[in-house]
C-alpha cells in the first residue's frame, strides 16, 4: 500500500470517526432537551413581555422535534436548526418568509435559555452579525424556560 493511499485511508477513517462523534453528541443534546418546557421569562431591553395573568406558553421537545403548545404550531426538526459546535451553541430557525431567528441557547439542568433576534435576511447584509454573543435582553429577545416536572 502506498503512502498516499495509507494517508487517504487514515484521513477517511478520521473523518468517519469525527462524524460518529458528532452524531453521538447530537443524540445526547437532543436527549437533554427532551421534555416540556414552560416559559418563565421573556424580555427585550430589560422589559418583560410576559403578561401577569396569561398562561405561559410551553415548548414540547420530543423525538428530535420542538413544538409550542399553541394550536397550529409547526414542529421544528432540531437537527436542522441547532449547531452544537459553536460556543455558545446556536439555533437558527427560518420563519415567516425571509425572516430568520438567529440565536444562542444553553441548557443548565432544568433551565433552558435562548437569546436571539429575528432578521430579515433579504434586507440584512450580514445576518450572522445580529446573533447575540451572550444571554442578555439588550442583545436580543431573551427567553428562559423551566422544565416541567413529570
Amino acid at each position: 500500500m502506498t503512502a498516499c493511499v495509507r494517508c487517504s485511508l487514515a484521513a477517511g477513517l478520521a473523518f468517519l470517526a469525527a462524524g460518529a462523534g458528532r452524531e453521538d453528541t447530537a443524540k445526547k443534546e437532543l436527549a437533554r432537551l427532551e421534555g416540556t418546557w414552560v416559559l418563565v421569562k421573556m424580555e427585550i431591553e430589560g422589559r418583560s413581555l410576559l403578561g401577569k395573568d396569561e398562561r405561559p406558553p410551553k415548548l414540547v421537545v420530543k423525538g428530535g422535534q420542538a413544538r409550542f403548545d399553541a394550536a397550529g404550531a409547526e414542529a421544528i426538526p432540531l437537527a436542522k436548526v441547532l449547531d452544537l459546535s459553536k460556543k455558545p451553541k446556536t439555533v437558527t430557525v427560518p420563519y415567516e418568509g425571509k425572516v430568520t431567528f438567529y440565536g444562542i441557547y444553553e441548557v443548565d439542568g432544568d433551565e433552558l435559555r435562548v437569546c436571539g433576534d429575528g432578521v430579515d435576511t433579504a434586507q440584512e447584509k450580514e445576518p450572522e452579525a445580529r446573533r447575540p454573543r451572550k444571554f442578555d435582553s439588550r442583545e436580543g429577545l431573551l427567553l428562559v424556560f423551566k422544565r416541567e416536572k413529570r
